[in-house]
């Protein structure tokens, strides 16, 4: 980790599990010495200068001999972009562990070169029951090292999962690429070489979310890595040598992070919590959100519109509160920090009139500082420096002079805290904490620099809006979300989107990706994710289209939460309120997600408690099923939701994990589609299945509101709508139980077989019996019940 700036990073730390061995390689030759800490056997090979790390008399994984270089690089740094030339390394390789010290709580060892000499040094450690390992240079070398070589014996053809949101790949075995918090690109080319417009155009992936996770799913006993560091990560997941990991940190120390696990989901819920306990949005937050820009008479033209239609909507985001401006490359917002009193007079009076009507009012924070402005006339010297101590001013979105606020810095946090606190008095209950890719390498802060502390900038731009969230009141709490990320995001962020995609069905960054993103920002701890209903960005692809919309409205009303996005070529893009069709397919599919408020609070509980995210792969919870399929995704162990991701087609083949199947809309079963099969999707729908003894409580009556009200209102709101719950269970037959906790505590608990039919009570805690099917709740709200078994 880069100096000073460790103090910024979440504390590595894994909760205790009860963890069998893993066997992964057998090493030949004799061990020099053998060493126990915790419940680990480290052992030192000769003359190879490996490490095995063994549990129970079966290994682990092998460590191969470190490395450390003096590396340099030419880098040129536009629009958020970097390219990387002429990178070279002088590399002096590690041949020989030699034991300093041991004892049961830590291991320390001196890495040793062919002659003897000390280039590094590590110490071995348990976390929790995971094992920390700490690696940096050493010796009369060590103080120009700057580069760091992990490597990790890579065994078969297993597959490797994780490295953060690509839009692209969810299995990475066999690619090399960097992990550096950039601009993802509009639209990306098919590899990771650098395209002439590199500024403009994504490598396949480039990443606004990077993190240096991998998951190893397949072995015994699945493994999980992590590479602890703030800086430039270059993978080489046995592209180069195919039994090898690398790993070159650009930095001269690094934390290596091992965590096995009974099951690969095991892993990912134990990394997660390695993190910090994931963040989670108040409850009006899973209710839909609708964008509303161009002023304060669109933003009350939205209002109305959602609350004729009969949406069930609880937010309006207003992305251009502090002012916008068309382009010929769209609209883009102001860089200014304070309403626009121009598009938005009356803010307060505004957000006022948005709470009568049920809806939270969301804002938009960058850290840009633009120098022709007012906030650059009031944080010239908060921002980045040169390295001559000026403020450092390169082209921004719209090519005027900006800058970005030197979060390492507690003036300027304090200053950019004063300015979300001043959103929040005017009445806003959150907003977008966007960008934070925009760093350049060779910028000064106060405590770090642009390369060394890169990939840790997008955290501490995040830590300031959860510090200002976190004074806000606790019975109506504002939230933020975010695009870019590293590690300890997920424990600082409470929601993350997919970033800018196309808006079309381009598989490289339309509507495809969002599946693969979700995925692998899941497999690294992502509790809550999203994505911009219909896409962001039209340069080089066409604008929305309607098929489009109804398509990604749908995959929205299954994803944890459900919010729209204007575009950057709004007046060009197809928008809920395009036609009545339109509005009210939006209606209907806003309802469907507001009805899954039970399910979805119990599944951000669940993460949590135990670090599981929201969405999974569905290998996570299906042994067998191919950790290379991205067109599907498990909401929670009980919905698989397989959207429609091609245009102009009307079905599309899904294969569902082992197991009896049923499907979601009709209960009917789905057996058949277990070998694959085309399953008839209408435009207007999504394919969704619900796998055998799965319990899904909803609100049997959509809320127009999750808010409260101040008044009587002929609108429903959520606190009135909890009082009725439909249970859904699908396929009685069986003898497997099954249940599922609310995120209130309301506990289900299925036993016994029977059905199909209904059944319905009225009580707080109580059982409903459908023909021997029996289904315990027990909760301290009294409700009127209504189970439904298929």
């Amino acid at each position: 980790m880069s100096g000073q700036m460790s103090a910024f990073l979440p504390p590595l730390s894994l909760p205790a599990l009860s963890l069998p061995a893993l066997s992964l390689l057998l090493l030949t030759g004799c061990a020099e010495r053998s060493m126990q800490i915790g419940d680990f056997t480290v052992s030192l090979y000769k003359p190879d200068g490996t490490l095995s790390i063994e549990q129970n008399g079966e290994v682990l994984t092998t460590l191969l001999p470190i490395a450390v270089g003096e590396g340099s690089a030419d880098i040129r740094f536009q629009s958020g972009a970097y390219l990387f030339e002429n990178e070279e390394i002088a590399w002096q390789q590690g041949s020989r562990l030699r034991v300093r010290s041991a004892s049961a709580a830590v291991i320390a060892l001196s890495v040793e070169d062919a002659e003897g000499a000390e280039i590094g040094a590590m110490e071995i450690a348990p976390a929790g029951t995971g094992l920390l390992i700490d690696v940096g240079s050493a010796g009369e070398a060590g103080a120009s090292i700057n580069r760091l070589l992990l490597r990790v014996e890579a065994p078969g053809e297993e597959p490797v999962l994780g490295g953060g949101g690509h839009a692209w790949d969810i299995d990475h075995r066999g690619e090399e690429f960097p992990l550096f918090s950039t601009e993802p690109g509009i639209g990306k080319v098919e590899t990771d070489d650098y395209p002439e417009d590199w500024f403009l155009t994504g490598t396949r992936h480039a990443t606004s979310f990077p993190q240096p996770f991998f998951l190893f799913p397949d072995r015994p006993a699945p493994l999980g890595l992590s590479v602890g560091t703030s800086a430039r990560v270059n993978v080489d997941l046995a592209a180069t040598v195919g039994d090898e990991y690398r790993f070159t940190v650009w930095d001269r120390s690094a934390q290596l992070l091992l965590i096995p696990g009974r099951s690969a989901l095991d892993v990912v819920e134990a990394h997660a919590l390695s993190q910090g306990a994931p963040q989670i949005p108040p409850d009006w937050a899973f209710g839909a959100w609708n964008d509303a820009i161009r002023g304060a008479d669109r933003v009350r033209t939205v209002a109305q519109e959602l609350r004729a239609s009969g949406a069930s909507s609880s937010a309006i985001w207003t992305e251009d509160w502090k002012g916008g401006e068309d382009y010929s490359y769209g609209y883009h917002l102001s860089a200014e920090w304070t309403v626009d009193e121009e598009l938005y007079p009356g803010a307060a009076a505004l957000a006022a009139e948005l709470e009568a009507q049920g809806f939270a009012w969301l804002a938009y924070f960058s850290p840009f500082i633009a120098e022709d402005s007012v906030a650059g006339a009031e944080a010239a010297d908060l921002v980045i420096k040169t390295e001559d101590g000026d403020p450092y001013w390169f082209p921004g979105i719209t090519f005027q002079p900006t800058s970005v606020l030197d979060v390492s810095s507690e003036a300027a946090r304090a200053w950019a805290a004063a300015k979300m606190e001043a959103a929040l008095d005017i009445g806003f209950d959150g907003w977008m904490t966007d960008f934070a890719e925009w760093l350049p390498p060779d910028a000064a802060m106060e405590q770090g620099d642009g390369l060394d502390d890169h990939n840790a900038y997008p955290l501490w731009w995040q830590q300031v809006s959860a510090a200002v969230i976190a004074d806000t009141p606790s019975d109506n709490r504002a939230t933020f979300f975010s695009r870019s990320g590293w590690i300890g995001t997920s424990a600082t962020s409470p929601i993350t989107w997919a970033g800018d995609q196309r808006t079309g069905f381009e598989p490289d960054d339309g509507l495809p990706s969002v599946i693969p993103m979700g995925l692998g920002l899941s497999i690294g701890g992502v509790a809550i994710y999203t994505h911009d209903i219909a896409g962001y960005q039209s340069v080089g692809n066409d604008p929305s289209t309607k098929e489009l919309w109804f398509r990604w409205c749908s995959l929205g009303a299954f994803t944890p939460i459900m919010r729209t996005h204007h575009g950057a070529y709004d007046q060009d893009n197809w928008q809920f309120d395009s036609d009545a069709e339109t509005l009210a397919h939006y209606a209907r599919y806003t309802q469907i997600h507001a009805r899954l408020f039970p399910y979805l609070r119990g599944l951000a509980a669940l993460a949590v408690s135990t670090g599981r995210p929201t969405i999974l792969h569905p290998a996570l919870l299906y042994e067998g099923y191919p950790w290379q399929a991205q067109d599907a995704w498990m909401l929670g162990s009980a919905l698989f939701v397989a959207p429609v991701m091609e245009a102009g087609a009307t079905s599309r083949a899904v294969s569902l994990p082992p197991g009896d199947w049923y499907d979601w809309w009709t209960g009917a079963p789905a057996g058949e589609l277990i070998s694959g099969g085309a399953v008839a999707s209408p435009v207007d729908s999504i394919p969704v299945f619900a796998p055998a003894r799965a319990i899904v409580p909803t609100l049997t009556t959509a809320p127009d509101t999750f808010l409260p009200l101040a008044d009587a209102s002929a609108l429903l709101t959520l606190a009135e709508a909890d009082a009725d719950r439909t249970v859904y269970v699908f396929g009685g037959a069986g003898s497997g139980d099954n249940s599922f906790t609310e995120g209130d505590g309301t506990h289900y608990a299925l036993s016994g077989s029977g059905g199909p039919g209904e059944a319905s009570g009225e009580f707080a805690s109580g059982t409903l019996e459908v023909g021997g099917l029996k289904v315990e709740i027990h909760g301290t709200v009294e409700r009127n019940w209504r189970l439904v078994v298929y």
